[in-house]
């Protein structure tokens, strides 16, 4: 596991060293750098005060958090009768992770799971673990859209590597 994470830091790509000067005391306070492998961004908010840091894990449409991702579908609107596929396996229904995210705190039947609007569906890491892609169709009469997750482990090691609570 540590020769995973020291290859994937070996690997990222440094985007961003942050906007505030060394020594600033504003950069103790809201530097974040930002770091890409494959698909996956990794945002790094370090916080020197609070001696805390906090990350997002995310590409275009999937962001990570909590162990589950949450995949952006749709602009808006219902995904709770979404049909979903790993890589070439069977279809199965996102309702059968309602139970799993919810403990992960994302409560899908209520409506939206990050996003005010909707049109996202969340999954367990656990549900995609290896996979490179994830298809999800929202409804019969829709195209089912495409999702890259490829390098996802590699990207959590080399989070967690960064000082990430991932």
């Amino acid at each position: 596991m540590l020769l995973i994470a020291a290859v994937s830091l070996s690997l990222l790509g440094h985007l961003s060293p942050g906007t505030h000067k060394p020594g600033d005391a504003a950069a103790a306070h809201a530097s974040r750098h930002l770091y890409k492998l494959g698909p996956w961004l990794i945002a790094v908010h370090p916080d020197r005060f609070a001696e805390t840091t906090t990350c997002q894990l995310h590409t275009a449409d999937v962001s990570l958090q909590r162990d589950t991702l949450i995949f952006r579908v749709a602009p808006e609107g219902d995904t709770t009768a979404a049909v979903f596929r790993v890589d070439s396996s069977p279809p199965r229904r996102v309702a059968e992770a309602f139970d799993t995210v919810e403990t992960h705190g994302f409560f899908p039947q209520r409506g939206w799971v990050v996003d005010p609007n909707g049109g996202e569906a969340a999954l367990p890491v656990s549900y995609v673990s290896g996979a490179k892609v994830v298809a999800i169709r929202v409804s019969p009469k829709r195209r089912p859209r495409q999702f890259k997750i490829g390098r996802l482990p590699e990207a959590e090691a080399a989070a967690k590597a960064l000082g990430c609570p991932i």
